[in-house]
């Protein structure tokens, strides 16, 4: 029995940017301009109206295009989630790279920005 708790202890703490802290790919993109935008993440292609918002899923790079060809195409980026890593850090000392493998595979290593808005004019 004892094996089993500190087995559950270990994978506990291979996770703990995962489970602790876990990852942001939500973002409110706020259309803050006279145009009608497109923007292109992990979970497909949305079209966002004037002065409208949409909460946008990705884990990756959110591409933003208008339909004003006067504007330029803006990428929203991906952040390190700096709190997980520090928390892969500890434990790594004693669990080697397992930690940070864990939230490298569960995509967890870095977060988007929680709101964005997008201003063209």
């Amino acid at each position: 029995m004892k094996k089993f708790f500190l087995l559950c202890a270990v994978l506990g703490l291979t996770s703990c940017g995962t489970i602790g802290v876990g990852s942001n790919h939500q973002t409110n993109v706020y259309n803050n301009s006279k145009n009608t935008i497109s923007v292109k993440a992990d979970s497909g292609t949305y079209k966002i109206k004037p002065e409208e918002s949409m909460l946008i899923s990705s884990a990756n790079d959110i591409s933003i295009t208008s339909a004003n060809k006067a504007c330029s195409e803006t990428i929203v980026e991906r952040t390190p989630n700096v709190s997980a890593l520090i928390l892969d850090v500890i434990p790594g000392f004693f669990l080697g790279i397992a930690p940070i493998l864990v939230d490298a595979i569960s995509n967890n290593l870095y977060r988007m920005p929680e709101t964005y808005s997008y201003s063209c004019i």
